[in-house]
C-alpha cells in the first residue's frame, strides 16, 4: 500500500481528478490510501471520489483544517490559505503509517511511484527535488541556495518529520516571520527544516523550469519517459494561454475521470486569442528544427546585412 497525501480545496476538484487518474493509468498494480485534505469540498463530492478510487482499487480519508490557524498567513498571486494544508499532514494521519507521499494538485504522474516510495531516505525527514525557477528569481538568500526544494513533491518519513517537530517549526516561523514569506508553504519548510533533507531527481518533480526549450516534438515525447512526476509550475494546463509543451496531458488524463464531460480551458477570454496564437508561434518555432534552421540562415545572411 502506498500512502499519498493530496489537498485541494473545490477549484482544484477537477485537477484532483486528472492527477487520480494519471497515478492509476501509470501504476495498475498499485493500491493507494488517498489522505485528502479539503476545504469547501461537499459531501456528495467525497463521496463521488471515494466511489472512483474504490473502482481503482484505493480508498480515501478526509481531513479538514481549522481555517483559524491559517487565516493570517501570506498569501500571493495565485495562491490562497489551501496551499498550507500540506503542513498538517503529519499531524493528522494515524501514527501507524510510517511513509506518506505528497503531491500537489497541479500534477501528473506518469511513471512508477513505488521507486520513489520505498527510496532510502537516509534518516532524513524528507526527500524533495530543487527548484531551479526560485534560484533564477530570487529575492532573498534563502532562495539562492544550490539546494533550496520546491515543495510539490515531499516523500516524508513521518516518524522522523514528528520528532523533529518539523510541522510546528514551520507555522511558527508562518506566524512570526511573515516578512520573509515570498513562496508561502515553501519558504517557511526550506527556514524549518536547515538543509535536513535528502533531494533526489529532477523527474520526481519536473517542472516547467526543467523543460529544455529547443526540443523538437519528437524529442519532448522521449523525454515524457524518463519523467516519473510531472508538475505544472508557473503554466497552468486548464489556463488557456498556458506555456507547457506537455499541457495536452492534462486533457487525456482528465477524459479518463467521472469529470470528463468538465471543461478543460477554465479562464477563455477573446482578449487572450492575440497572445494565445503569438504563444503558439513561438512555441511552433522552437519545437521545429527545421524552421529554426531556416531563420536563422535568414538572420545570418540577410537581415543581419540591412
Amino acid at each position: 500500500m502506498i500512502h499519498l497525501a493530496i489537498a485541494f480545496d473545490k477549484n482544484y476538484l477537477t485537477p484532483f481528478y486528472a492527477l487520480a487518474s494519471s497515478i492509476f493509468c501509470n501504476n495498475p498494480n498499485e493500491a493507494f490510501t488517498l489522505h485528502c485534505i479539503t476545504k469547501d469540498v461537499k459531501e456528495a463530492e467525497k463521496t463521488e471520489i471515494s466511489d472512483y478510487l474504490q473502482e481503482n482499487g484505493s480508498i480515501a480519508y478526509f481531513y479538514t483544517v481549522d481555517d483559524t490557524l491559517i487565516q493570517n498567513f501570506v498569501v500571493r498571486s495565485h495562491w490562497n490559505t489551501s496551499v498550507y494544508f500540506k503542513i498538517f499532514f503529519p499531524l493528522l494521519v494515524d501514527n501507524s503509517i510510517k511513509r506518506l507521499l505528497y503531491l500537489d494538485t497541479d500534477m501528473l504522474v506518469l511513471g512508477k511511484l513505488r521507486e520513489l516510495y520505498e527510496i532510502d531516505l537516509k534518516n532524513y525527514p524528507l526527500a524533495v527535488v530543487a527548484d531551479p525557477h526560485v534560484r533564477n528569481e530570487a529575492y532573498w538568500e534563502l532562495h539562492k541556495k544550490e539546494n533550496y526544494f520546491n515543495s510539490g513533491m515531499m516523500l516524508i518519513d513521518l516518524p522522523k518529520w514528528n520528532s523533529l517537530e518539523i510541522s510546528q517549526k514551520t507555522l511558527k516561523i508562518l506566524n512570526e516571520n511573515p516578512e520573509k514569506i515570498i513562496y508561502v508553504d515553501q519558504d517557511a519548510l526550506n527556514i524549518a527544516l536547515e538543509d535536513n533533507f535528502l533531494l533526489v531527481s529532477e523527474k520526481y518533480n519536473y517542472t516547467y523550469t526543467h523543460i529544455p526549450k529547443e526540443l523538437s516534438i519528437k524529442e519532448l515525447k522521449k523525454q515524457l519517459s524518463d519523467i516519473t512526476i510531472l508538475h505544472f509550475t508557473l503554466s497552468r494546463p486548464w489556463h488557456f494561454l498556458c506555456r507547457n509543451p506537455y499541457r495536452y496531458l492534462y486533457r487525456f488524463y482528465l477524459k479518463k475521470t467521472p469529470k470528463r464531460n468538465e471543461k478543460v480551458i477554465t479562464d477563455f477570454s477573446y482578449s487572450k486569442i492575440f497572445a494565445y496564437f503569438r504563444i503558439r508561434l513561438i512555441e511552433f518555432y522552437l519545437n521545429t528544427p527545421f524552421i529554426n534552421k531556416i531563420w536563422r540562415f535568414i538572420k545570418k545572411r540577410f537581415i543581419k546585412n540591412i
